[in-house]
């Protein structure tokens, strides 16, 4: 953690100020110490140089007692990284590095920093949230970016202050949270006013395809994780059977190139916890009531053709599950 962080949060709780303890510094790096608001005095642990704003977490060990294990399992066992990856956030987010530039940026469940380590290399200021371990993931991967910084906080309940970023961005993470409308109500108002504001869930299927996905999920998803790991590995084959496009509308597996992204892809998609799917008309309504201009849909496939990529898909693109839409908008 670097001091300059602290401009940019307060107390999650009572917003009041919060002041820094720091027990071991590197340079500008705070590994360990303790935040603490001057208000109602709640006090928060820097471990292993990242803020940990969640109730009751006091020590690493506790850090693995959330319904988030799942994404922190998958982001610290998987080998995720792509080439491709600064290349296909561009795309889906329909900006260019130079719309970065002296700007500052919060990515919303960074996850394993899979877009922030190439954002963050790009931003006057970068900020990073996620509420598993994969945080320490995310922050490892960016440490040698001087203006990169990572807190561990729900994003229900998170410290950073209202109207500080000019770009705020979430990507396929809303969705498994326990209510994607209740969460995404807690990021408009971190935008600055003239800023920008990008998310991406999953879009909603066809109901019949969204019972039958929800009955796997429901076996695989109780599964101990060394178990589910060997089933996606197992999955990660159906690539290879005919016409696998056709067959993924109606049972999802993921056609990545690796078989590692794929066993990646497939954990990520049948161990969370929650899942929610939506409408894009349903998620820019959520733009537009939060007071948002110029909100346009995104189709969020990387190599969606570029004629289907700003069409608001209508029922008959409800027959394929594991979708995600996008939808940015101008405060």
């Amino acid at each position: 953690m670097k001091t300059r962080l602290m401009d940019f949060i307060h107390c999650p709780d009572c917003k009041g100020e919060l002041n820094l303890t720091v027990i071991e510094q590197v340079n500008d790096e705070i590994l360990t110490g303790e935040i603490i608001c001057s208000s109602c005095n709640n006090k928060y642990p820097i471990i292993k140089a990242i803020p940990r704003f969640l109730d009751n977490i006091k020590s690493e060990e506790d850090l693995r007692k959330l319904y988030a294990d799942s994404f922190g399992h998958q982001w610290t066992t998987y080998d995720w990284l792509r080439d491709v990856d600064e290349k296909e956030f561009f795309t889906i987010t329909d900006l260019k590095k130079e719309d970065l530039e002296n700007k500052i940026i919060l990515d919303v469940g960074c996850g394993g920093g899979r877009f922030a380590r190439c954002v963050s290399e790009y931003s006057k200021e970068f900020f990073g949230f996620d509420y598993s371990i994969a945080v320490e993931k995310a922050y490892e991967l960016c440490k040698e970016n001087p203006n990169a910084h990572f807190v561990q906080c729900d994003v229900n309940k998170h410290p950073f202050k209202p109207n500080m970023f000019d770009f705020v961005y979430s990507h396929g993470v809303l969705h498994h949270t326990p209510n994607t409308k209740k969460s995404f109500d807690n990021i408009p108002d971190l935008v600055k006013e003239g800023g920008y504001l990008y998310i991406a869930v999953f879009r909603k299927a066809f109901i019949l395809l969204r019972l039958s996905d929800s009955f796997w999920r429901a076996i695989l998803n109780k599964l101990p994780y060394n178990i589910l790991d060997k089933v996606c590995e197992a999955l990660s084959y159906l690539c290879y059977i005919p016409f696998p496009v056709f067959f993924k509308r109606f049972f999802w597996f993921s056609l990545q190139e690796t078989k590692e992204i794929r066993k990646c892809c497939l954990f990520d998609w049948y161990a969370p916890k929650y899942h929610h799917e939506h409408t894009a008309r349903e998620v820019m309504k959520w733009f537009t009531d939060a007071g948002y201009k110029d909100v346009k849909y995104i189709d969020a496939w990387p190599y969606c053709p570029e004629k289907r990529k700003y069409a608001v898909p209508g029922f008959w693109q409800s027959f394929r599950i594991g979708q995600l839409l996008g939808v940015i908008g101008k405060k």
